[in-house]
């Protein structure tokens, strides 16, 4: 995807690449309690989290009959940008944060880091 980006002349500076686990999102919802029967109508809300305002996903997570408390720190979590700030949550074990940190090593790998 990069080197399409530098072919066509474009650089980190024009696009940013941004990255999505549902296997983190996944185990996010689980230490949470949200039961698997709504964990794709859930991943649906949070996707649209920033391009929605965040009082319309809050009110559409209410309809799904979560507790107001579970979506104030679902949302609280999903801002987060760095997996050491998820770690805490999700634990050392975690196979997400795992999986993501060999993804930006092979990132670093490549140096494209900086997309």
């Amino acid at each position: 995807m990069v080197s399409f980006f530098e072919q066509i002349g474009l650089t980190s500076s024009d696009v940013g690449i941004k990255v999505s686990s549902r296997l983190l999102i996944g185990e996010l919802l689980s230490k949470l309690g949200i039961p698997e029967e709504k964990f794709a109508a859930t991943c649906v809300l949070v996707d649209k989290l920033e391009k929605v305002p965040i009082d319309a996903i809050q009110g559409e997570l209410e309809e799904l009959g979560l507790d107001k408390s579970v979506i104030e720190t679902l949302t609280d979590l999903m801002a987060k940008k760095s997996l050491d700030s998820l770690r805490p949550v999700l634990g050392e074990e975690s196979e997400a944060i795992k999986q993501l940190e060999e993804l930006f090593t092979l990132c670093d790998g490549y140096d494209i880091t900086d997309w």
